[in-house]
């Protein structure tokens, strides 16, 4: 038995206590030198510490011996086991100690085997030497044959019986370890070269698997194992297959024998980057790709097939998730313009084989969505789109697809089947489901969509054409109010086609100046004279005449020209201004010219720049309060015209999303009465109430009141009554050319008093 590695306390330390107990230290806690007892103890100490130097060398040729060696007690139990059996278990010591050697895992539990091996070690344990050739599983799952020997141990008075078991692997019928000369040099080369090959087997990153010529499994690495579902469990090869399925590159169709890349290398063929997936029992798949061929001896004869496999599953989850990115939108995760685009097409494809099978598809707008987002942040503007999504995704059939094209349009294609009376039922449900208030912030926010439909057509032979008429619809209902849901007609393909020209001449008429100013008179109500002017542009189309603003500035609008046309007539305005400040009976008036939105979000010092435009006293600017937004930009601007003192008017007032905010938010000195409740008076005793509230909440924060769109002097006189000072509208004058308009301002004539002020520079 070898002895005890752990490491032994002082042996004074261990003696004097028993020393103590016999007298033999009493009063003698450090006995001097030459003391009988003291020397009987160093002697002592002398022949343990021999014994232990004995003991280690037996340690170091019990643990490095080329056998497999191991302690058992007489029935059988595992004492100590030496570093060649801990290697080729791979298993840790303490797993092992204490079970019985036939429990052990290199041999199936209740096996012929285990039931040998139980009986020569308990005949050992009895004092018999017993041999026994035996078959084990190794680590890696395959057979091999050991020859042991039990040998009992000589007892000992203070010791129970033992068994010491050595074993060795039989190898084509030799067994011998020991050999001399050459053929003992041979064979401890070929044993150093099995090591390292098996070595490198089994710390290789890719599964290797190997077979013998007549498809028997011989080689199955510890990444094999992994891949397989194996792990180290002791599983005898004929069960490999019970613990795992093999499927083509999809991970759906079952991969057939003729399919698996070790059976086709058995047949000769050279396998090359084969995928396949492999999905163990109850762990996640994996997706290898195999690589191998034949094994031949020297002679030619086969001997097997060998297959490398390599793991590519991350790989491939990369890949998918890049697939997925490109085709679906990243806030949302809906399909995105691509994936939207191929499932239109293969849908087109379908309908020209099967007119039977018609679709339709959808384009969405959310109106007011950049009112929300200047209002709240662009992220609630995100929460607001991704809530949309939602309700789009649960309001559409399962067979429907919801994309998102970008920015707050989205888009739905209508599937299997769908025609023009189904389609309507299913935008009937988008906008029901979107009256539902958005909870932004604590606040309830309502947010209506524009939907704009094009069913399917046998003239529809390009991709483009039913995305292009879902659109035009869509810009047709919000041109139409909003809120509501219009069919795509071909009349609409032709005015889009007017439109483009039309943006095409609006981009020529800026660079030659076919824009002029009409001025439209405000009126002081109490005594009839003119204070003032509302600068309106118009068009002096070479072929259509002199233009309306309605023609076209909504083209502007979405063009983006109304920023350079903005910029013009803010410069136009201001020059004519001070035409008239050079005149005595014209220098009290005012001018007020209308700024877009976009004008506000211009960066500083572009050309377009509002505030590089020298401001006259008196030139007034009007911001309708859905153009008010508090981007960075926006702030910039309405600050520097503050501190020049440039006077606000707000238009349209009542019709917007911020309403009375954006007058406490912003240096507001006039409010401008929409003629939506101005036309009901005076009969309508609700809207002259609203207007009544407004003249009042004016004149408590000491701002103008000015009532738009008054064309009777029934109108005039209900918002004179209501306090209203000042108004404008069809009643008084239409908008009129520069001249006719200084001809009205002199028939009524303002005087020195200046009612809206202004030190604008």
């Amino acid at each position: 038995m070898p002895p005890s590695s752990r490491a032994e306390p002082d042996l004074l330390a261990v003696l004097e206590p028993l020393l103590q107990a016999a007298g033999l230290t009493e009063g003698h806690r450090a006995a001097p030198d030459g003391d009988p007892r003291r020397n009987a103890v160093e002697a002592a100490q002398a022949a343990l510490m021999g014994a232990r130097r004995e003991r280690d060398v037996w340690r170091d040729a019990w643990q490095h011996s080329g056998e497999f060696r191991a302690l058992l007690s007489a029935d059988g139990a595992l004492l100590d086991l030496n570093t060649q059996v801990l290697r080729a278990a791979r298993q840790p010591a303490e797993r092992l100690l204490g079970r019985r050697v036939w429990e052990a895992p290199w041999w199936p539990s209740g096996s012929a085997e285990a039931q040998q091996v139980q009986q020569a070690a308990l005949q050992a344990g009895a004092g018999e030497i017993t041999r026994l050739t035996v078959r084990a599983v190794s680590p890696d799952a395959r057979l091999i044959t050991l020859d042991l020997k039990f040998t009992p141990l000589p007892r000992r008075a203070w010791a129970a019986q033992q068994v010491l078991v050595e074993g060795r692997v039989r190898r084509h019928g030799a067994v011998s370890l020991t050999s001399t000369g050459s053929d003992g040099e041979a064979l401890r080369e070929a044993n150093l070269t099995r090591v390292a090959l098996e070595s490198l087997l089994e710390n290789v990153q890719d599964g290797i698997v190997a077979c013998d010529s007549a498809g028997n499994l011989t080689v199955f690495n510890r990444v094999s194992r992994e891949m397989h579902g194996l792990g180290s469990a002791p599983v005898p090869p004929s069960e490999w297959s019970r613990h795992y399925d093999l499927y083509e590159p999809d991970g759906v169709t079952p991969l057939v024998q003729a399919r698996i890349p070790l059976f086709r290398a058995l047949q000769g063929e050279q396998v090359q980057d084969v995928e396949m997936v492999i999905a163990p029992r109850g762990l996640p798949r994996r997706t290898v790709r195999a690589s191998g061929g034949p094994l031949t001896g020297p002679d030619g004869e086969p001997l097997g097939a060998v297959v490398a496999m390599h793991d590519v599953t991350a790989q491939k989850h990369a890949e998918s998730r890049l697939r997925h990115d490109a085709l679906h939108d990243r806030l949302t995760g809906l399909p995105n313009r691509a994936l939207l685009a191929s499932l239109l097409e293969k849908t087109m494809r379908r309908f020209e084989r099967d007119p039977g099978h018609p679709y339709a598809v959808m384009f969405l707008d959310l109106d007011d969505f950049k009112n929300v987002n200047d209002a709240y942040g662009h992220l609630t503007g995100d929460r607001l789109l991704l809530e949309t999504a939602a309700r789009l995704k649960d309001a559409v059939r399962r067979t429907d697809t919801v994309a998102r094209m970008g920015g707050d349009e989205f888009a739905v294609l209508l599937d299997a089947p769908c025609d023009e009376l189904n389609a309507r039922r299913v935008a009937e449900r988008l906008q029901r489901s979107m009256l539902r208030p958005f909870r932004l912030q604590g606040q309830d926010v309502r947010v209506t969509t524009s939907i704009g439909l094009a069913v399917a057509s046998r003239g529809y032979t390009r991709l483009e054409e039913p995305l292009r008429d879902a659109d035009t619809a869509m810009y047709a209902a919000k041109r139409a109010g909003r809120n509501r849901t219009v069919l795509f007609e071909p009349s609409m393909h032709e005015q889009a086609l007017a439109r483009v020209d039309t943006e095409r001449q609006l981009r020529e008429a800026l660079r030659e100046e076919q824009f002029t100013l009409h001025y439209q008179p405000v009126m002081h109500l109490p005594s009839g004279r003119c204070v003032g002017f509302e600068a309106l542009v118009r068009w002096q189309h070479p072929q259509r005449g002199l233009l309306a603003p309605g023609a076209f500035l909504d083209i502007a609008e979405r063009s983006g020209l109304i920023v350079p046309l903005g910029a013009w007539v803010l410069r136009e305005a201001a020059r004519q201004l001070r035409e008239w400040q050079g005149e005595a009976d014209l220098a009290g008036l005012f001018v007020s010219v209308n700024l877009s939105g976009q004008q506000l979000q211009v960066p500083a010092g572009t050309p377009d720049d509002l505030l590089t435009v020298s401001f006259p006293d008196g030139l007034h600017l009007e911001i309708t309060e859905t153009s008010l937004a508090d981007t960075p930009e926006a702030l910039r601007a309405m600050r520097a015209l503050e501190r020049r003192g440039v006077p606000l008017m707000l238009d349209d007032f009542g019709t917007g999303f911020a309403s009375l905010s954006a007058a406490q938010r912003f240096p507001v000195g006039t409010l401008k009465i929409d003629r939506s409740f101005v036309s009901p008076l005076p009969g309508d005793a609700r809207q002259t109430a609203i207007v009544a509230s407004v003249v009042t909440l004016a004149r408590h924060m000491q701002l103008n009141v000015v009532a738009e769109g008054i064309e009777t002097a029934e109108q005039a006189q209900a918002v004179t009554d209501l306090g209203c000072t000042f108004g404008q509208g069809f009643l008084f004058s239409r908008p009129l050319p520069a001249a006719a308009a200084a001809a009205f301002a002199r028939s009524r004539p303002l005087g020195t008093a200046r009612p809206f002020g202004g030190t604008g520079t």
